[in-house]
């Protein structure tokens, strides 16, 4: 069942950190890695992101180009960081 799988993908994941625990010698790429990816999330998509879902919670009239504009910062932010 559902637990099952968590379960499985748990122990894949474990399985995955410690082998790149026992493999790595230097983890500053890890931190770089992730501080870049955090970095370009908070500036470009969490900010397009909770003002499209304000909008649509608050029903707000005539803000589509604001919400288009939003959704492209956002899209063009998860391209920049795949690009790095």
């Amino acid at each position: 069942g559902k637990a099952g799988f968590l379960n499985g993908v748990t122990v894949l994941l474990l399985g995955v950190i410690t082998l790149f625990a026992a493999i790595l010698k230097d983890v500053s790429f890890v931190l770089a890695f992730g501080g870049a990816t955090l970095g370009n999330a908070l500036t470009f998509v969490y900010p397009a992101l909770m003002y499209s879902n304000i909008v649509k919670k608050q029903q707000r009239e005539g803000e589509t180009l604001g919400v288009t504009v939003a959704n492209i910062s956002a899209v063009l932010g998860i391209v920049m960081g795949a690009l790095g």
